[in-house]
């Protein structure tokens, strides 16, 4: 399983917004998108930073709402970004969002930034093989009797 197949599922459009967008345009964004995460980008291909649901609540722990919402989201951005391609492995994707604790990341091919994959789209899609699997190997042991 590869991180294209998640996209092909989802689509290839991630939701990018620039590094000047202010955090409380980029709140109603992500609640009209349904979206955790906002990739950075001044040019939709590179990737400048990330801005997560836990940035958010960081800066706003930090400033406040009434200093949050007139600050950029340059201001509260990831600017350590990982990425991956949509050629690898899933398993690989997800060892290394969780040894840095990322929800979500940016994939990107030779021509840049394709989309978006989080941690929850990559459970779903290795559950959902697992079921497979066990589905497949019930049908195929023979029931004695």
């Amino acid at each position: 399983m590869i991180v294209e197949g998640i996209l092909k599922r989802k689509g290839r459009r991630p939701i990018t917004v620039e590094g000047d967008t202010p955090v409380g345009a980029a709140i109603c964004i992500m609640r009209q998108r349904n979206a955790g995460a906002l990739i950075v980008s001044k040019n939709g291909r590179d990737i400048d930073g990330l801005v997560s649901e836990r940035d958010l609540i960081r800066a706003l722990k930090s400033h406040g709402v009434g200093r949050l919402m007139p600050m950029t989201v340059a201001d509260i951005m990831c600017r350590d970004v990982a990425s991956c391609r949509p050629d690898e492995d899933l398993r690989r994707v997800m060892t290394r969002m969780s040894a840095r604790r990322a929800h979500h990341m940016p994939v990107v091919n030779d021509k840049g930034l394709c989309g978006i994959v989080s941690m929850a789209e990559i459970v779903d899609r290795r559950l959902a093989a697992a079921k497979e699997d066990a589905a497949w190997m019930c049908e195929s042991i023979p029931v004695p009797g």
